[in-house]
């Protein structure tokens, strides 16, 4: 053991400087392999990133076509829904507007005439002025006036109707 001894501190420097040296390559190794680990969790990380962002992105473009085939859909019906009540405004315009004439041919000819003068007609936007006075009750009507409220009447229930149909749905 001696001699074992004698030689450790006869080659001390030398068997210290291999010794780190030695130390120092496997460390060096180890943090090679480290940082090789660390790269390929990086690599990894930054391809996950990038395709959570192409599905992110997927998805945004799928959300939009949704929504604007929806908006399509919407207003399809929306249109669908103001044919009908555009189509339910010209039955009722027609069928109000018969019945003021109707009831004008009426009082006519039940012996009754018409006061031209005794009223005037309504002088306004819609109202054209002038024409025959129809009798109602105790008031004198003005037949562009009645006409009028025959449009009006069938302009409102029509949109009361469709109003009520998207109520429903």
């Amino acid at each position: 053991m001696i001699e074992i001894a004698a030689i450790l501190r006869r080659y001390w420097p030398a068997i210290g400087a291999t010794l780190a040296i030695a130390l120092l390559g496997m460390g060096a190794t180890v943090q090679t392999f480290r940082l090789q680990s660390a790269v390929a969790e990086l690599e990894t990380e930054r391809l996950g990133r990038a395709s959570d962002r192409k599905d992110y992105q997927r998805a945004q473009a799928e959300a939009t076509a949704d929504a604007l085939s929806a908006k399509m859909m919407k207003e399809a019906e929306d249109a669908v829904r103001a044919d009908e009540a555009d189509a339910r405004y010209a039955v009722l315009s027609a069928r109000y507007s018969a019945a003021v004439l109707r009831y004008q041919a009426a009082q006519r000819s039940g012996g009754r005439t018409d006061l031209p003068g005794a009223s005037e007609a309504a002088q306004g936007v819609d109202g054209s002025g002038g024409g025959a006075i129809i009798l109602a009750g105790n008031i004198l009507i003005p037949q562009a006036d009645a006409l009028i409220c025959a449009e009006n009447t069938a302009r409102l229930e029509a949109a009361r109707a469709s109003a009520l149909s998207i109520e429903e749905k």
